[in-house]
C-alpha cells in the first residue's frame, strides 16, 4: 500500500464571507412552489444564509441570490 502524503491545513479566512460554500437540498415537499433550500455558509463566523428555491435551479439564479443585496446587506457589514 502506497504511504499517504502529507496534510497541510487550509488557509483560515481573514474576513466574512471571504470563503463560502454553497449546498442545495432537495427535494423537498412542494410549498409556494419552493420545493429546495439553497444554504450558503461563511467558513470565517460559520454563520449560513438558507433561501428558499427550486430543485431545478441553474448556476446563474444561485449567483442571483448570492449577490441580491437585500438578502446580503446586513451579511457584509454595510
Amino acid at each position: 500500500m502506497k504511504k499517504a502524503g502529507e496534510l497541510y491545513p487550509l488557509e483560515t479566512p481573514k474576513e466574512l464571507w471571504q470563503e463560502i460554500s454553497i449546498d442545495i437540498i432537495g427535494p423537498l415537499p412542494r410549498s409556494n412552489n419552493k420545493d429546495a433550500i439553497v444554504v450558503i455558509a461563511d467558513w470565517f463566523t460559520k454563520m449560513i444564509r438558507l433561501k428558499e428555491t427550486t430543485i431545478a435551479v441553474l448556476s446563474k439564479d444561485i449567483a442571483k441570490i448570492y449577490q441580491n443585496e437585500n438578502t446580503w446587506s446586513t451579511m457584509k457589514g454595510s
